[in-house]
């Protein structure tokens, strides 16, 4: 059974000194100033939940951001135009005026400023206070890790600011980094965070654990070259035992194998169909389902299969992707029908009766032909009362997989190519692939597009790793739309649109754009080169 939280928001209440003689001794009824609050272990557990309950908001922008700009998927929707910000993203025509950039950013913000609250204004004299200021710091650097990434040196802010001091200048990178690793460091080393008991144990629930410190922190190091360093913290993650990979890698990302023991952190949705809004997944299933208005998806009222006739058709798995498959677990593979399905899978869904085809004459925007299996939108996960646009799926922020891909990557540049061999063979096994015998940074790449298709890591490891030129160099260029089968066989990919300017330029899209309103309010700040 799904663990629940009830998540609290704090509401901060600013007061304005004009009137300050007359507004001193007056108590404002439901507002507690910061004076009086922080106080106690309730406290401490509100202010950590408003964390939580942020970090779980832009889970949203958090997939859609990275995987667009990643050559792993396609804008799609049901038109030109149905979203502008998305197609830029996706076609490298951004600029600082985008609002999914400025969302993302805003959102990491909004979570540093809450954790920064939490950090600096509890006392750590109980066991509740202390663990509430660990995960605080978790979140602080996780959010910090994706703005260095993404944008590069922005401003450090470590405490609420006052009005005089709100327009921060870029941070030094060094000194991000450094906070990145001493918050992570910080939160492990208090000996407070929780720790499973085994592998199946679900009892810390969407909570922070000790290992997922640990692997936030394997991660910054990995980013920083830090190889060694890496692969001492990937390792005691692994050695521990407290996670494994599921079989079940088909359902890897549905609610069935929510709190599985391939989860090293994800945020909690909960099926509660008195609050589906509120506490489910809302509308994010709905723009990655496929176009009911444009494919046949009646099977799922007379029981054929279960895909949700209510999809809008955006985050389309690319032709690029499906290939990088094939090349190494051929069209049958495993993981690969697991996770993308070209046209002609589709169609044997809810065969003989009501195969899932295209609607005579219609044509799909911003497809190739092949279809998202791993984020499916799937009828058993929907919420009650939420007219079928909220589900209860967790959102993974980090699998076990990505530990053990990350620790081969680690330990074969620090001189440990036996670990790092055994750890990629793990995840080749369970994807039902040959083991390889020897290991090179290439298998790595390779394993871990596949492996982690389509969950927000490929673009950030195409930065570090120098490919991005290479392997986005034509992205949006041409934006095709997809119609069916030929009398050949062959899929009909039509090209009705592209674009002047597109795909990634050196010297300007390894950082992203900080994002107009920031420039506009920061007379301090400096935008990125190329912006």
């Amino acid at each position: 059974m799904k663990r629940i939280y009830t998540y609290i928001l704090l509401i901060s209440v600013i007061f304005f000194t004009a009137c300050e003689n007359l507004l001193d001794d007056v108590d404002h009824q439901g507002a507690t100033s910061v004076e009086n609050f922080y106080k106690t272990d309730d406290d401490a557990e509100q202010a950590i939940a408003a964390v939580y309950v942020q970090w779980r908001s832009i889970y949203f922008v958090d997939f859609f951001l990275k995987n667009l700009l990643s050559d792993d998927m396609i804008a799609g929707g049901g038109s030109r135009g149905d979203q502008t910000n998305y197609e830029g993203v996706n076609e490298y025509t951004f600029s600082p005026q985008n609002g999914l950039i400025a969302e993302y950013f805003t959102g990491l913000y909004q979570i540093i400023y809450r954790a920064n609250l939490v950090i600096n204004n509890i006392d750590p004299e109980s066991e509740v206070k202390k663990l509430a200021i660990a995960e605080a710091k978790v979140a602080r650097a996780w959010s910090y890790f994706n703005l260095i990434t993404l944008w590069g040196p922005v401003p450090l802010v470590v405490s609420e600011l006052d009005p005089s001091e709100y327009q921060q200048p870029n941070g030094d990178i060094d000194a991000i980094w450094a906070l990145i690793d001493s918050d992570l460091q910080d939160a492990i080393s208090a000996n407070i965070l929780p720790e499973k008991s085994s592998s199946i144990d679900q009892s810390t629930g969407a909570r922070i654990t000790k290992q997922a410190a640990q692997s936030f922190l394997g991660k910054s190091l990995l980013f920083q070259k830090r190889y060694g360093e890496a692969a001492n913290n990937l390792n005691a993650v692994i050695n521990k035992g407290l996670y494994d990979l599921i079989d079940d890698y088909e359902n890897i990302l549905r609610s069935v194998e929510d709190f599985s023991s391939e989860n090293i952190f994800e945020l909690n949705f909960v099926n509660d169909s008195n609050n589906p809004w509120s506490q489910g997944m809302p509308t994010f299933p709905n723009f990655i389902g496929w176009r009911a208005d444009k494919i046949d998806l009646t099977g799922y009222d007379f029981g054929v299969h279960d895909l949700y006739p209510n999809g809008w058709g955006l985050g389309n798995p690319t032709k690029d992707l499906y290939d990088a498959f094939v090349a190494e677990e051929g069209t049958e593979g495993y993981r690969l029908n697991a996770s993308v399905l070209s046209y002609d899978k589709v169609i044997e869904i809810g065969a003989p009766s009501h195969p899932a085809t295209i609607n005579p004459g219609a044509t799909l925007y911003g497809h190739e032909g092949y279809f998202s299996w791993k984020w499916r939108f799937i009828g058993s996960e929907v919420i009650e009362n939420s007219g079928g646009y909220s589900t209860d799926a967790n959102y993974r922020i980090m699998r076990y997989s990505e530990v053990l891909l990350m620790a081969a990557e680690a330990c074969l540049e620090s001189g440990d190519a036996g670990r790092a061999l055994t750890y990629i063979n793990e995840v080749r096994t369970r994807a039902q692939l040959d083991n390889l015998s020897a290991v090179t940074l290439d298998d790595i790449k390779t394993e871990k597009r596949l492996e982690l298709c389509l969950e927000g890591v490929r673009f950030q490891d195409l930065i570090r790793w120098g490919d991005a030129a290479i392997e986005l160099a034509d992205q949006g260029a041409k934006v095709p739309s997809f119609s069916g089968i030929d009398e050949n066989g062959e899929f009909i990919i039509t090209y009705p649109y592209s674009n002047d300017t597109y795909g990634f330029k050196t010297g300007k899209h390894e950082l992203l754009p900080i994002p107009e309103q920031e420039i506009l309010v920061n007379s301090n700040i400096k935008q990125n080169p190329g912006y």
